[in-house]
This record gives C-alpha cells, structure tokens and sequence, in this order.
C-alpha cells in the first residue's frame, strides 16, 4: 500500500522532479567549459560542401528539363500515331 502512495506522490510532482533535476545538472556548467571547436568545424565542413551542391543542382536540372521535354514529345507523338491507326 505504501509502494501505490509513492507512485501517486512521484507522479502528481514528475513536473517539479525533473525541473529540480534539470537545474541541478545545469548549475555546474559555465560559458566558459563549453568547448565549440567542434562545433564550428562541423559547421565550416557544411558550409565548404554547400557551393558543391548548387553547382550539381544547377547541373542537373536542365538534363531534367530536356528528358521531360523529350518525353513530352515521345508522348505526343505517340498519341498521334495512335489516333490514326486504322482498325
């Protein structure tokens, strides 16, 4: 009986627990332990590939504009044909 009152006590105050918890843990970091060298390399090494993949988009959207163009022909043509098919 007394295990079923711990649990209904835990959790009508989970909300306090875990904020207590949270700034327990935050108390002992500064500014100053934070170590970002990481951080920006991973943020120049993203920065570095991004022209790279607009000089690929920028290359491959008119292959695409032609094969649709292509294909819109081929299609064309085809239902032309098709229509003049005698039965």
């Amino acid at each position: 009986m007394e295990l079923t009152k711990a649990k209904e006590w835990i959790a009508s105050k989970r909300i306090l627990l875990v904020s207590l918890v949270a700034s327990g843990l935050v108390a002992g970091v500064s500014a100053a332990d934070i170590n970002l060298t990481e951080i920006t390399n991973v943020i120049q090494a993203i920065v570095g590939i991004v022209p790279d993949l607009i000089d690929l988009v920028v290359g491959i959207v008119p292959i695409i504009v032609v094969i649709a163009l292509v294909g819109f022909i081929v299609a064309f043509f085809d239902k032309i044909l098709g229509m003049l098919r005698i039965k």
